[in-house]
C-alpha cells in the first residue's frame, strides 16, 4: 500500500513537471512569434527596431514609409531603407 502511494506521488510530480515545461515552451514560442510580427504602424518588426537602436546607440527612431532614421548631430540619418517588392 505504501509503495502505491509513492508511485502515485511520483506520477503526479511528473505530470506537473510536464505541464509546466509545456507551458514554458508555449510561452517562449509566442514571445518569439510576437517579435517577428511587424507593428501595424510600421513596416519593421519590433525585434529589428530594437536591434537597430542598440547598434546605433539611439534612444529613438523615426520610421517613415520609405526609411528608418536616427537623430545624430542635429540631423536625421537614414539607417535602413524599405525594400519594396
Amino acid at each position: 500500500m505504501r509503495k502505491a502511494k509513492w508511485i502515485r506521488c511520483i506520477y503526479i510530480a511528473l505530470f506537473l513537471c510536464t505541464v509546466w515545461v509545456s507551458r514554458m515552451g508555449y510561452r517562449q514560442v509566442m514571445l518569439a512569434h510576437n517579435e517577428q510580427v511587424p507593428d501595424l504602424s510600421t513596416w519593421l518588426p519590433k525585434g529589428e527596431i530594437v536591434r537597430l537602436m542598440r547598434y546605433h546607440g539611439a534612444d529613438g527612431m523615426k520610421i517613415t514609409p520609405e526609411a528608418a532614421y536616427i537623430y545624430r548631430d542635429a540631423k536625421w540619418i537614414v539607417v535602413q531603407k524599405r525594400d519594396r517588392v
